[in-house]
């Protein structure tokens, strides 16, 4: 059953979360970072785990406020199965997300300024998110995320045509959660594990890999009823649930 929220736990290469502090970061600096993060996600297509995992490190060595890079390192050493490392990663991503809200520009140019950065990394969120692989092409989480960001790129745009004074959005998105409920389960805490693909569902609870996640998670403790019942909340999102997985639940509930 670890193997199924393996095979499910988010789609591809995420961009959205990017925050550079470019204002207070050597000149190139940023460029740099987002070199490494882009290199990083090309090893990670390639399924070369612990390269990916090192560029995507050096690229938090230069923006330690990098948000995304965390969350992307959590990727790759869910890749290389180094779930402690995972989890720290994604813990770490959280709280940044967390952070930014308390966070205070000394002018509305260096407001500007982030919100440009900002709006930069979604646009290329939303292309990256469009070039999926195969297998998760047109499925349910690809037009979710892309519809997320889409909705994102819209704030941050209409803030910056108020040019008003900024207060970053520190609402965590749902992914990270979901990611990191996933290295929990692989950990073997399932009590972390459900904690946050609950949270990732109350962030969005249109996340039918989520509900999905956390149907693996009850049938594999055997709470087959909730499983039953997040498998139909999945379903209901236009998610494709595995077909074995419902028959070996289906059995287990019988009894076989």
């Amino acid at each position: 059953m670890k193997d199924v929220i393996a095979a499910v736990s988010l789609v591809g290469a995420l961009l959205v979360g990017y925050a550079p502090m470019s204002a207070q970061l050597p000149g190139g600096s940023v460029e740099r970072a987002t070199r490494l993060y882009k290199s990083g996600w090309e090893s990670m297509h390639r399924e070369a785990w612990a390269e990916a995992a090192r560029q995507f490190q050096q690229a938090i060595d230069i923006d330690p406020k990098f948000t995304l890079a965390y969350y992307s390192l959590g990727r790759a050493e869910m890749g290389l199965h180094n779930f402690a490392k995972a989890i720290d990663a994604y813990t770490r991503c959280r709280e940044l997300y967390v952070a930014s809200g308390g966070e205070h520009f000394s002018s509305q140019l260096e407001a500007n300024k982030r919100l440009d950065d900002r709006i930069l990394e979604t646009k290329i969120a939303i292309d990256q998110a469009g070039q999926a692989s195969p297998a998760k092409a047109g499925t349910q989480s690809q037009s979710l995320m892309i519809r997320e960001l889409r909705n994102q790129l819209d704030r941050l745009m209409q803030a910056r045509d108020r040019n008003q004074n900024v207060t970053m959005d520190a609402t965590v998105p749902y992914f990270v959660p979901m990611a990191l409920g996933a290295a929990y389960f692989r950990s073997g805490k399932i009590g972390d594990a459900e904690r946050e693909f609950k949270a990732a569902i109350d962030a969005n609870p249109a996340s039918g890999e989520t509900h999905n996640n956390l149907a693996v998670l009850y049938m594999t403790i055997g709470r087959l009823e909730e499983s039953i019942h997040e498998v139909t909340l999945a379903e209901k999102t236009g998610f494709k649930v595995n077909p074995q997985f419902k028959q070996d639940l289906e059995a287990k509930r019988k009894g076989k």
